[in-house]
């Protein structure tokens, strides 16, 4: 396309000049374009959503995955950097400099104002229906998992992105009300005007149906928020799709799997044996998913960060070129499940339930292979602890056991001290520092 590299080239300048969070750049060569024209032009939009792809899958992927999984134990610290071992000892000694919540918050600020920046400007130009569908959906998608994955993290977040700094925080009923509304109008607008062969050649890429991707987040989104029979439609609407693609974030030797550098290509971080479960939630014998997700012993983590026995990493972690799904389909089941028993539906929840523990199938090869659940059926208590256990196993290193861990045991009680055993070590992480610094409307940090 012409001059698209040039766009790709002044995108990468936007991302790393912080001025989709606020900070102002001239650009003095009179060669290159201005960012209005590069927001106003049709081929300059289609490079910043590129640019939101790779910066989202290489960089605030990794904050999404790795400090709720070092809170909620999927991951032991084998490093003495400051920044891990603070989340893994977590309780009330995780400060507010600690760049362990500061690289989530800033990395999901900017990626969100890069989605921002897209929607903007695909309303304001001239576009084809099917283009500019496209580029809001898109965008709107990427705004909600930023927004999503904020609001699992922190009490509450700006739902949109201030040049002065000083956005207003919204709280978790408006953050998620927020994503709903994004994705149920990028849904509605596709189905408007179908994504325009434009848009699709020049921004998305072979393994990504944004369709069925929307749908997946508005499933999690609609559980979290308590609307259960939304969240089951959502859900239905990927399950039953007559597409079989499975969205997934790629890499290459330039833009690598960011847990594999983490993890297998660094002495930082390791996987937790039995995912980090303890007691009752151990995997069974046989579950197919440890040896998808799990290697050989690993030795121990850092005796002052739990000491926790360790194994190596496998699954979608195992090489730096191993694509990570964008959401697991055993999700969709699994929202279904958790959906229909706090309806009290208990039947239809164990028959989702079971469709996750006997799947040989999956499309991306999260197969436990199990027998049918035999608890006992009657219990809708029995059955979420189920439903929670099989989250933890099937969606490791998703990024959703924080906010797993929260929903279904709202009563644990945190330790204000270092517990490194604990399911999780704090209930939300204090606001950072540099955030304070700079916005006045910056809440009080919750307790713990």
């Amino acid at each position: 396309m012409k001059n698209l590299n040039i766009y790709k080239f002044i995108i990468v300048l936007l991302i790393s000049s912080c001025l989709f969070t606020g900070c102002e750049t001239e650009f003095e060569n009179p060669n290159n374009p201005t960012e209005e024209v590069v927001l106003g032009t049709k081929e300059g939009l289609f490079a910043l959503s590129i640019g939101i792809r790779q910066y989202y899958s290489t960089t605030a992927l990794r904050q999404v995955i790795e400090a709720p999984g070092i809170t909620t134990r999927e991951l032991g610290v084998t490093n003495t950097f400051l920044n891990i071992n603070e989340l893994a000892k977590g309780g009330a000694e995780l400060p507010s400099e600690s760049g362990g919540i500061t690289n989530p918050w800033v990395s999901l600020l900017r990626a969100k104002g890069m989605a921002e920046s897209l929607i903007e400007g695909a309303n304001d130009i001239e576009l084809a229906n099917g283009t500019r569908s496209g580029l809001i959906a898109y965008g709107n998608l990427f705004k909600a998992m930023c927004l999503g994955n904020m609001i699992q993290m922190f009490e509450q977040v700006p739902i949109n992105n201030q040049i002065d700094g000083a956005a207003p925080f919204s709280d978790r009923t408006a953050v998620l009300a927020e994503c709903i509304s994004l994705l149920k109008e990028a849904r509605d607008g596709m189905s408007a005007a179908p994504l325009s062969d434009d848009f699709k050649s020049s921004v998305l890429w072979a393994d990504m149906d944004l369709e069925k991707t929307v749908n997946a987040f508005l499933s999690r989104y609609q559980l979290i928020a308590g609307n259960y029979t939304e969240a089951i439609a959502a859900a239905d609407a990927v399950i039953n799709s007559s597409s079989s693609i499975s969205s997934m974030w790629i890499y290459d030797a330039n833009n690598q799997n960011p847990i594999w550098n983490r993890t297998v290509n660094s002495n930082d971080l390791n996987p937790q044996s039995n995912f980090g479960l303890l007691g009752t939630y151990i995997p069974e014998a046989g579950d197919g998913r440890t040896n998808f997700y799990l290697g050989a012993d690993a030795g121990n983590a850092n005796a002052d960060a739990g000491g926790q026995p360790l194994s190596e990493m496998l699954g979608f972690f195992a090489s730096s070129t191993t694509p990570i799904p964008v959401y697991l389909p055993g999700e969709m089941m699994l929202n279904k499940a958790e959906a229909y028993a706090r309806q009290n539906l208990l039947t239809d929840a164990v028959t989702q339930l079971n469709l996750v523990r006997q799947k040989s199938n999956d499309p991306v090869g999260v197969n436990a292979n199990l027998a049918a659940w035999s608890g006992n059926s009657a219990s809708q208590s029995d059955i979420l602890e189920e439903i929670y256990k099989n989250r933890s196993i099937e969606m490791f290193l998703s990024g959703m056991r924080f906010e797993d861990s929260r929903r279904f045991h709202p009563n644990f009680v945190v330790p204000t001290e270092t517990n490194t055993t604990n399911e999780r070590n704090r209930n939300f992480y204090p606001y950072p520092f540099t955030e304070r610094e700079n916005n006045p409307n910056t809440p009080a940090d919750p307790a713990i």
